[in-house]
């Protein structure tokens, strides 16, 4: 009964991608912000603020970790999502996010969904944006949140993305807190190339219809976030042409290895799965910035199980 509650709710929220994700928030509207996937990478685990002071010093390296009471890892991430992000490719090579809805002929679009578990972390980061002026067509530093109001040639921007603060020019650079999603979790991907007039991309459901149609072509892929195990792998889907019936397939998959996340078997590692935009950019801005992410491991403070007060440290 629990496994089909887990695929009905699953189907539930992927094929209803209509209704969810095709508004944008007054923020998306006017600066953009964005949920962005990102392939995964590792983290580096510390302990969370619900760890004991006696437990603190286990947090460097060489010291018996086997103090370390660390809550499971499901339970220590406390969000549960769905979320939909969607690039569109241009004919000049430009990529852009924005919102899911209808495609245009000739137009090529990335729809990724995500179901995770997670929790947020923030990343501190330096960032600089250079552009070329329109009129004098000299490369300046330019604000991140100025909106280009035909003052730079747009596709000219560059960034530069450190972890550190500047030691020069750090007049150039603004200091930015990055929210990333820790986590584990399930993705769809679709590429789509536009054939029809226009297509419906608002969901996988509507994808696969679309496809049937000839409206549009492309290919699927399920993939797992930091979650394997002998189940997991049967479960997935091996077709990767895009139509009525991968789309369908894929939301079935979903829907059974999401059943499987809380059985003994199941093998699931934290890992970043996501980063929240939170100011205007595009696919150079979002690739410099995971660029630096994947230098160094991402931090995150993962909880301890909380003692009685009468039981022993």
């Amino acid at each position: 009964m629990k496994t089909f509650i887990a695929l009905a709710t699953s189907i539930v929220l992927l094929s209803a991608c209509t209704t969810t994700f095709t508004t944008q928030s007054p923020a998306e509207k006017l600066s953009g912000y964005t949920y962005i996937p990102v392939d995964p990478f590792s983290v580096k685990t510390n302990l969370g603020g619900s760890c004991s002071p006696s437990n603190e010093t286990a947090s460097v390296e060489g010291v018996d970790v086997g103090k370390i009471e660390f809550s499971t890892i499901l339970e220590s991430l406390p969000d549960n999502a769905v979320r939909m992000s969607v690039e569109q490719f241009s004919a000049s090579g430009a990529v852009t996010y924005g919102p899911a809805g209808i495609g245009a002929k000739g137009e090529s679009y990335r729809v990724t969904v995500d179901y995770i578990n997670a929790d947020t972390t923030n990343v501190q980061l330096w960032i600089s944006k250079r552009a070329e002026n329109y009129s004098d067509k000299k490369i300046e530093y330019v604000p991140l949140l100025l909106p280009n109001n035909g003052e730079y040639t747009y596709g000219t921007e560059i960034y530069e993305v450190t972890r550190e603060k500047p030691t020069q020019n750090v007049e150039m650079y603004a200091e930015y807190n990055l929210p990333v999603y820790v986590g584990i979790g399930l993705r769809v991907t679709a590429n789509i190339d536009v054939t029809g007039t226009t297509a419906n991309i608002s969901g996988l459901g509507a994808i696969g219809a679309e496809a049937e149609s000839n409206h549009l072509k492309g290919s699927l892929t399920v993939q797992t976030l930091g979650v394997n195990g002998r189940a997991i792998a049967a479960a997935l889907p091996i077709q990767s042409e895009l139509n009525r019936t991968t789309a369908q397939n894929a939301i079935v998959a979903i829907g059974s290895i999401k059943a499987l996340l809380y059985e003994q078997d199941t093998i699931v590692v934290p890992r970043v799965v996501g980063i929240y935009l939170p100011f205007p950019g595009g696919k150079p801005l979002v690739n410099a910035i995971i660029s630096e992410l994947s230098k160094d491991r991402v931090v995150w403070h993962r909880p301890c199980v909380e003692k009685s007060a009468d039981e022993p440290t």
